[in-house]
């Protein structure tokens, strides 16, 4: 592979154009099934083409579904529940009928696929972001960049 400088590398250069996504219709079950199948840790939400939020591992985890677990004894390494099993699988089952668009974050950072790589890597550093949408015109979804992207970058096609 030719030594390339990362620095001249634009966001469309390595973006995934084949990035999964959700609709906001979508269940948080639908998402979390996507997430292990794709091996991914987010996904865009799209409405008719056009990104209309972002839902990540971090969404799903701090998202609060009001989910009840009884409480329990750990007495020798067996557990004895406190409250009812079935409540609680109950609840559990309700959460995964929560939509994505419930859970989704609105405000999406975005960048354009002519973003230069280092710009869109300083975003994401400053943001702690693990993945960056990639849109034109009014919000129409191009493809997906991750920080893993960009880490590989610096294996693959190292600075000279």
């Amino acid at each position: 592979m030719e030594q390339q400088d990362i620095r001249n590398l634009t966001v469309g250069d390595v973006m995934h154009e084949d990035w999964p996504a959700l609709r906001p219709e979508d269940t948080v079950e639908t998402a979390i099934k996507l997430f292990a199948r794709e091996r991914v840790s987010g996904a865009p939400v799209v409405r008719e083409g056009r990104l209309v939020g972002i839902v990540t591992e971090g969404d799903l985890i701090f998202q609060d579904a009001e989910i009840k677990s009884p409480g329990f004894l750990d007495i020798l390494g067996g557990i004895i529940p406190l409250g009812s099993w079935e409540e609680y699988r109950e609840e559990v089952l309700k959460s995964a009928g929560i939509t994505v668009e419930e859970v989704m974050t609105r405000d999406v950072v975005t960048v354009a696929p002519d973003t230069p790589l280092p710009e869109a890597a300083t975003t994401m550093a400053r943001r702690r972001m693990k993945l960056l949408p990639v849109v034109e015109g009014e919000f129409h979804l191009r493809g997906m960049i991750s920080r893993m992207d960009i880490l590989t970058l610096h294996v693959v096609r190292p600075r000279p």
